[in-house]
């Protein structure tokens, strides 16, 4: 161990050639730890903590790397000797006063099986300049002599070895206490190791960085050139079609834009028979994730990929915008991604300007029907004169509805939106059926006008009873009742047309929904404004207290009652009607003829009379 008592000279070889300093034959200069201090500070401000970590860290590293290259052919020394001269050297530099506190090194056939050093750095140059600086550091911060440690033992044992710091002057702490071991040995810690050793030259960062650049600058022009193109397709007046036209050429995949019914709005680059089964496997995610779809999301389907981002209008997804990838991996998701989201912004926009010109389309449709139906157009001719400018043909003969729509329980809000949504749905029942009709909107209910030359031969109840089935499936927690008119000849009456309509929905049911006004007979024909108060006499004088003094319970006797009537007297029918047990319905039959003074209601010439009683007055009161 005599070497580690040699003088400095002798650990260095220094010496002066033509006035300039030689250490171990290699050309060196001095330079205070000061200049030191700078190059860390600048470092860090210009490149950031992190960088400034690795480029010590390996700036060290090359340092240790060169000091063992001096001594490893010294055939003298052990390979012990050669890593304890180590701190000696680092100390003779001016770095830092080191010393070995302990050590374990184990040889098995030539090669090192157990390495591990311990041991205090005191008078750190590194950490007295960080400390000047920058003030006390969170974490250790002698990069440059745990790479030297780490540099020199790597060199001497051929295998990487890393040393850390446990504890560090420039972190408050009195003396640098560091460890070596090899990498394989620090197991959680060695990714941090390794991040010092194995990042990349500043220079060829910034060239990779450049490239990646270069990447975007062309992504970003190609995305923008696509935008441009298609907004100048907006300006233009230009639809859909010629969008999804533009896109499909430019990505060279299938474009798909269908609403939340799956109901295609436009389609390039695929037979509708090549994308049933694709619209099938998204229909199949869509309930598996419970229909929702917030932002760009790749769908796997059998032989390829999907790309679908959802369409917004009003903050509400009104469909959906999709490419294919058909037997393919989505390769360029980014630039994709970037370009589907500003197709579904412009498909948002064209959508909502057709619903304007629609709803403004609507609108004076709505308005024409309450004014044919208040009689602003006494003559036929003016009316017909008039359907002419929106492409109605009102000459024939038609049909006016009543649908009305009763919030069931479980809906809690009754908001414009879900107001709107039971005309939406009737429109676009009757477009799919390619079925030109006049609807108008009130409160809790629509009105249609449906000229019979529309229907192609097709019943008006097949129809209606197809609306309230589709209707159904669309709109949540609403009960759809409709009455029908008798069919009408002068188009000037329509206001006579609507009162039968009005009528004959009032005997409508959530079990028999729709209602013609023939179902009602006689007694249809028989109400009018003029005898109202009449019926009405008639109505109280058959019931009596029944219907005197009327509240809740009452009118569940009532409607008890009229299915009782309705079912011909069958008990087990009609307690299935109204969700009751037989003997239920039994105690409610015995309270009704408490009131009724009768004995039994098994008599047919009184329970003709009562049915009648009741269907008039669902018809003259509103509140049955």
């Amino acid at each position: 161990m005599a070497n580690q008592f040699l003088s400095l000279n002798d650990q260095l070889h220094i010496s002066k050639i033509d006035d300039l300093l030689y250490v171990n034959n290699n050309r060196s200069v001095l330079i205070q730890t000061s200049a030191f201090g700078i190059l860390q500070r600048d470092l860090i401000n210009n490149i950031g903590i992190n960088r400034m970590k690795a480029f010590f860290f390996k700036y060290g590293w090359q340092l240790g790397e060169e000091d063992a290259q001096d001594i490893i052919m010294d055939q003298s020394l052990t390979l012990l000797e050669k890593i304890l001269n180590g701190p000696y050297y680092h100390a003779a530099k001016g770095h830092v006063r080191a010393r070995v506190t302990s050590h374990d090194l184990e040889m098995e056939n030539g090669k090192v099986k157990t390495l591990r050093f311990k041991g205090i750095w005191e008078d750190s140059n590194e950490a007295e300049q960080h400390i000047r600086n920058f003030g006390l550091s969170t974490t250790p911060v002698c990069y440059t002599l745990t790479g030297y440690a780490s540099g020199y033992v790597s060199r001497l044992v051929g295998e990487e070895v890393f040393f850390k710091e446990h504890q560090c002057v420039g972190a408050g702490d009195h003396c640098c206490i560091w460890e070596g071991r090899f990498l394989s040995e620090w197991k959680e810690e060695a990714d941090e190791l390794l991040l010092y050793s194995k990042e990349l030259p500043i220079l060829k960062e910034l060239e990779q960085a450049n490239k990646k650049l270069l990447i975007e600058k062309n992504n970003l022009a190609m995305v923008t050139s696509i935008h441009k193109e298609l907004t100048d397709e907006i300006i233009k007046g230009n639809n859909i079609s010629s969008i999804l036209d533009i896109v499909n050429r430019r990505i060279e995949h299938p474009v798909i834009v269908e609403d939340i019914y799956f109901q295609e709005i436009g389609k390039k680059g695929i037979s509708t028979e090549n994308y049933e089964p694709i619209k099938k496997s998204f229909k199949v995610y869509l309930k598996k994730w419970n229909h929702r779809i917030d932002k760009v999301t790749i769908v796997r389907f059998e032989n390829g990929h999907r790309l679908v981002t959802p369409i917004f209008l009003e903050e509400k997804v009104i469909g959906y915008c999709s490419f294919l990838y058909l037997n393919k991996e989505i390769i360029t998701f980014e630039i994709d991604s970037m370009i589907i989201g500003r197709v579904s912004s412009i498909c948002s926009v064209l959508i909502n300007n057709e619903k304007i010109k629609l709803e403004s389309k609507e609108r004076i449709k709505g308005d024409f029907l309450e004014e044919i139906f208040s009689g602003k157009h006494p003559s036929e001719q003016e009316i017909r004169k008039k359907a002419g400018y929106i492409q109605l043909n009102l000459s024939g003969k038609y049909y006016v509805v009543k649908l009305s729509y009763f919030y069931r329980d479980g809906c809690e809000e009754k908001d414009l939106i879900s107001h709107k949504n039971p005309y939406d749905g009737v429109y676009m029942f009757f477009k799919e059926k390619n079925i030109s009709i006049l609807i108008s909107q009130r409160p809790d209910s629509l009105l249609l006008l449906v000229p019979v030359n529309q229907l192609e031969d097709q019943n008006i109840e097949h129809i209606l009873h197809s609306l309230v089935n589709y209707l159904k499936k669309k709109v949540k927690y609403i009960l759809f009742l409709a009455g029908i008119s008798a069919i009408s000849n002068n188009i000037a009456e329509a206001g006579s047309a609507l009162v039968e309509a009005q009528s004959a929905v009032r005997l409508s049911t959530s079990e028999e929904p729709i209602t013609t006004f023939n179902d009602l007979g006689m007694i249809g024909v028989l109400i009018n404004q003029q005898n109202e108060n009449a019926v009405r006499r008639i109505i109280t004088g058959t019931l009596g207290k029944l219907c005197e003094n009327t509240n809740r319970n009452k009118k569940e006797l009532i409607e008890t009652l009229y299915k009782f009537l309705v079912n011909g007297g069958n008990l087990e029918l009609t307690a299935d009607n109204l969700a009751l047990s037989v003997s239920g319905l039994r105690y409610r039959l015995n309270k009704i003829m408490n009131l009724l003074g009768r004995d039994d209601l098994r008599d047919p010439n009184v329970q003709f009379q009562m049915l009648l009683a009741l269907k008039a007055l669902k018809i003259v009161d509103n509140e049955y």
